[in-house]
């Protein structure tokens, strides 16, 4: 059967791609109210897709205002385990849309590459996880029992779907999870996460006069929130790059020797990964590497600044508040909760006179540790051999997917973390990409892997 369902998949390649153009051309960014619709129009597109693979698909409403989560089961092998697979429908914004070469909603074949917001992230990951399991229905049934989670709001920091895990666990116990939403280490070299950083993500804001004020008037004895501003973020983290929040770094567990060793054989140098991000230089906390400062250093960074004018021309008015957003990526052992109490703690002080700061937070996650000792592990690691050609190595991943906990408290399931993608996709920026060698290859390892957990 395993052969049968992977030569349904090769002639079904074709077809997989316009299923793929298909999903893609749905504008299902959930951060913005005018495309409500089109999140729900994609959560009825894998509903239908998944009930006619022969699943019991549905969608679920968790929270008003939210997006639906799509839920659906197969539970036809008795006695055999449960793989439950992860996606997420929604998409982050095109903006800023003068920078693409291409349509953002009007996938564009180009070098074998798919160009569409959503192509990498996270459309053509979970797809391929689809298609595996309609390839194996089509060659008999499936080795084992499936469920999918299908979320709308990853790219919101949404609780719609952990929510649902947690209130419904009890019904939903899947011994492993497939959480395909990150990339290859390089081309040719598969991996899988021993963790994710977590998130907390928060707005500075600082507080001045009662109202905007002229600045030849008032200019020299008025306090400017700007001014502040700047004096709270440039305190936050010194010039070389060690964040300066007090306990920041009490808890960080640093990666064991086996991390170490994979790490060292990654064929991702410095070099290239300056050329990946067009700079010329690695800036960051003194004392560690460019790729552990990614992987299992936390971060602070400033992602934008409001308010006062910013539109063309000229006002000069000395604004009465500003803001700046401000996140921070956690590692295995920081909590975020203590961390926003030490920032809001910590801010006030910052303030130059005459003004007053406060934090306001926006979202949080928590780090992972992924357990590698599980069989899961070995059974994706054959996969991706058979797939691929090259077995993964083990690595931490910089980002962060907060539902990823949820699965392991609630569910208990046993992590799988990996993903298809390639280095050179741009996640969340113009001309996102995706290789259709890879999204067929992927669908392909994910049949090898419904086998392979059955094995033993």
């Amino acid at each position: 059967m395993l052969d049968n369902a992977l030569q349904l998949a090769r002639a079904g390649r074709p077809q997989a791609e316009a299923e793929l153009f298909q999903l893609l051309s749905i504008p299902s960014i959930s951060t913005l109210p005018e495309h409500r619709l089109d999140c729900r129009r994609a959560a009825d597109w894998l509903v239908a897709k998944l009930r006619g693979m022969g699943m019991e698909s549905e969608l679920v409403d968790v929270r008003e205002p939210g997006h639906p989560v799509v839920v659906a089961e197969w539970l036809g092998r008795r006695g055999a385990p449960t793989l439950a697979v992860y996606g997420h429908y929604d998409v982050q914004p095109a903006d800023p849309l003068e920078e693409w070469l291409t349509p953002p909603f009007e996938p564009t074949l180009k070098d074998g590459f798919v160009y569409a917001r959503g192509a990498d992230d996270n459309k053509g990951q979970h797809l391929a996880g689809v298609k595996a399991a309609e390839y194996w229905f089509q060659a008999g049934g499936p080795p084992l029992n499936l469920r999918f989670f299908i979320e709308g709001e990853e790219e919101a920091s949404g609780r719609s779907l952990p929510d649902f895990l947690r209130a419904n666990a009890a019904r939903l116990p899947s011994d492993y999870l497939l959480l395909a939403d990150g990339g290859f280490t390089a081309a040719g070299q598969p991996n899988l996460l021993t963790g994710l950083r977590g998130l907390l993500y928060t707005e500075i804001e600082v507080r001045g006069p009662a109202v905007d004020l002229h600045s030849g008037i008032f200019g020299g004895a008025a306090p400017n929130p700007f001014n502040s501003l700047g004096h709270v973020l440039a305190a936050l983290k010194d010039r070389e790059g060690r964040i300066l929040i007090p306990g920041f770094y009490d808890d960080v567990e640093p990666p064991s020797p086996q991390e170490l060793a994979d790490w060292a054989k990654d064929p991702v140098d410095d070099a290239e990964l300056m050329r990946r991000m067009g700079t010329t230089a690695l800036p960051g906390e003194p004392g560690y590497s460019a790729r552990e400062r990614i992987r299992c250093r936390p971060t602070l960074d400033v992602h934008g600044v409001i308010g006062g004018f910013t539109g063309t021309g000229s006002k000069t008015v000395i604004p009465a508040a500003a803001k700046a957003k401000v996140s921070m990526r956690l590692v295995p052992n920081q909590d975020p909760a203590r961390i926003a109490a030490a920032l809001r703690e910590f801010v006030p002080s910052l303030a130059t006179e005459g003004t007053t700061a406060r934090v306001i937070e926006l979202s949080s996650a928590a780090p992972v540790r992924v357990d590698v000792s599980h069989p899961g592990i070995a059974a994706a690691s054959r996969a991706f051999q058979a797939a691929f050609g090259a077995a993964p190595l083990l690595t931490r991943e910089g980002g962060s997917v907060p539902v990823t906990l949820d699965f392991q408290q609630a569910l208990k399931s046993q992590l799988i973390v990996t993903g298809f993608g390639l280095p050179d996709d741009a996640l969340h920026s113009p001309n996102e990409r995706y290789s259709l060698d890879q999204y067929h290859r992927g669908t392909e390892m994910v049949i090898h892997l419904m086998q392979e957990l059955t094995a033993g």
